[in-house]
């Protein structure tokens, strides 16, 4: 193999690795790699974000008289639905607090009333024992041997 041959052929190389680098790989995490640069689909995003608010806000200055009370009704209108979710929001929260704080009062009812069952079967379990051990104390003295 000729000089001449030999570099073409490291710079073919270079250049299918240049090529494997810029691929997307699925299997990395949606990474693009190229020459040990890794970025992610989210920061591509945050970039065009970037770049299309720099163009926005370069034209908006050019164009603000005409789009301003457009701009202005749709924040207004965007700040009315967030006032009205966010209303929304609390009123489930509270919903959701109800409800629990009735589920644990019936549970703490439930169980009192389950105590104060248990307290009364043991009382009259108590005073059966009582009765019985008297029959019993009468019975025994007048029976002879038999």
């Amino acid at each position: 193999m000729s000089s001449e041959e030999h570099h073409e052929h490291q710079r073919d190389e270079r250049e299918k690795g240049n090529k494997e680098n810029m691929e997307y790989n699925k299997d990395e995490g949606g990474n693009v790699k190229m020459d040990g640069l890794h970025v992610k689909k989210r920061d591509l995003w945050l970039i065009a974000g970037g770049a299309l608010g720099a163009l926005a806000a370069l034209g908006l200055g050019k164009v603000s008289g005409k789009a301003r009370p457009a701009a202005v009704c749709a924040v207004r209108e965007g700040y009315a639905f967030k006032e009205w979710l966010a209303g929304k929001a609390e009123k489930l929260k509270e919903d959701v607090e109800d409800i629990v704080a009735e589920g644990v009062h019936q549970y703490q009812s439930d169980l009192s009333a389950t105590a104060d069952t248990v307290k009364r079967e043991k009382e009259i379990l108590e005073k059966i024992e009582k009765i019985v051990e008297e029959k019993l104390a009468k019975m025994q003295p007048g029976q002879g041997e038999g």
